[in-house]
């Protein structure tokens, strides 16, 4: 019984939540955004079919598709040799040469299926933060299947050079994931995976400060209508009323959360393709030292963002509790995730920076260009260390959230 109260008394205080009109605005919104982001994230991937005509949308995704996965397969001395052999052919043909823009289109168009492969040959013989288009041209069939001890062997030529300051630990980090890469690439068609990583952070940030927006006032609101002594007066008022705030804070907070990311994921992938999900991250992200599959990146950045969420959202409503405003509390998340990153550029506190509760929502960027921490005699990525201590930290936070507002006094 004492159950079924506590769960009514939950579901009374998210109804409140969606009764407010600013409140009902804020969800329409956020589908609006998720049709904008979705669209935008749709046309990254694009295909130039033989007549030198570009498209986006469906129709190309599932034509670069087909063209990327007629080299499906393990990228082998084999397969590398024939992509740039093709790759030679292509750039020698007439449509190539040519100086109008539509055959050389034509020729682009021919490439497609071989893209993928052939930014791993450019990469791989490229300095480490370089990508010259035009090496293929002197590779020889020899040389093409050195790419895997490239990628290492261009890596420590870097370390060494003294362009960066790394400590021997963290050289000798990087070097060790690199070494550790199993070899050699699946390769297929990964575009889907691609634009979708390169775009979720964006919706993920979006997503919280509206989420921030909604939970804002569960606490603070009260005192705006007046009702704060009738609340804190009732038989549960400072007990089971508190708890069920708290938990609707929580509800509201994961729920939408991972509805929209859900959503986005699905409209992205469904439209897109989620073939690829499987392959090695470094087929788009080269130098990265994550040895993680598209799949495994996209759920590591979700759980960092989800986080990151209900941290910025947790903080809202303790400050919702203290001052009993909720403009106060609505710019909270605005602050968490959109002043930190800016008050990281002005300030030269760099390795303070990166433990900003803003890098929550760029786990991309840190699997794309990891940033290290060492902590005593172990190197690790920053990504790795603060995705759980803001998970511990979100939990401590729910209990001071109870008690900040049981202590509130009635005026």
């Amino acid at each position: 019984m004492e159950r079924k109260q506590v769960m009514k008394m939950l579901r009374y205080e998210i109804k409140k939540v969606f009764s407010k009109s600013k409140n009902r605005i804020a969800v329409i919104v956020l589908f609006v955004i998720l049709v904008i982001t979705s669209i935008l994230t749709i046309n990254k991937v694009e295909f130039v079919d033989e007549n030198g005509n570009s498209s986006v949308g469906i129709s190309a995704s599932r034509d670069l598709r087909e063209a990327k996965n007629q080299w499906a397969g393990y990228l082998t001395t084999d397969t590398l040799s024939k992509a740039l052999e093709e790759n030679k052919t292509i750039n020698s043909s007439k449509e190539a040469l040519s100086d109008d823009i539509t055959e050389q289109n034509k020729a682009y168009a021919k490439k497609q299926g071989i893209a993928g492969i052939m930014d791993v040959i450019i990469y791989a013989f490229s300095d480490y933060r370089d990508y010259n288009y035009y090496v293929p041209d002197h590779i020889s069939d020899d040389e093409v299947g050195t790419i895997y001890e490239r990628r290492i062997s261009t890596l420590k030529n870097w370390l060494e050079s003294g362009g960066e300051t790394f400590s021997q630990a963290e050289k000798d980090f990087m070097i060790q994931k690199y070494e550790e890469l199993k070899t050699p690439f699946y390769y297929e068609y990964i575009d889907g995976w691609s634009a979708l990583l390169q775009n979720i952070s964006t919706f993920i940030l979006m997503l919280a400060l509206v989420i921030g927006f909604l939970v804002s006032g569960i606490f603070s609101d009260e005192f705006q209508s007046k009702a704060d002594s009738i609340f804190f007066s009732a038989r549960f008022g400072r007990s089971k009323g508190i708890s069920a705030k708290v938990g609707a804070g929580f509800c509201i907070t994961t729920g939408f959360y991972l509805m929209f990311v859900f959503l986005y994921t699905f409209i992205v992938l469904f439209v897109l393709g989620a073939d690829g999900a499987n392959c090695p991250i470094q087929l788009d992200l080269w130098r990265s030292v994550y040895n993680i599959t598209f799949l495994q990146a996209y759920l590591f950045i979700v759980v960092g963002g989800y986080i990151g969420t209900v941290f910025a959202s947790t903080l809202a409503m303790i400050v919702s509790a203290l001052t009993r405003s909720t403009p106060t509390a609505i710019i909270v998340p605005f602050i968490v995730l959109c002043a930190f990153p800016f008050l990281s550029r002005i300030i030269t506190l760099p390795g303070l920076c990166s433990f900003f509760p803003d890098q929550l929502l760029e786990v991309y960027l840190d699997i794309k260009e990891a940033g290290l921490i060492t902590l005593g005699n172990k190197v690790t990525t920053i990504a790795t260390v603060i995705v759980p201590v803001y998970a511990v930290t979100c939990l401590v936070f729910q209990p001071i959230l109870y008690r900040v507002y049981k202590k509130v006094e009635i005026k």
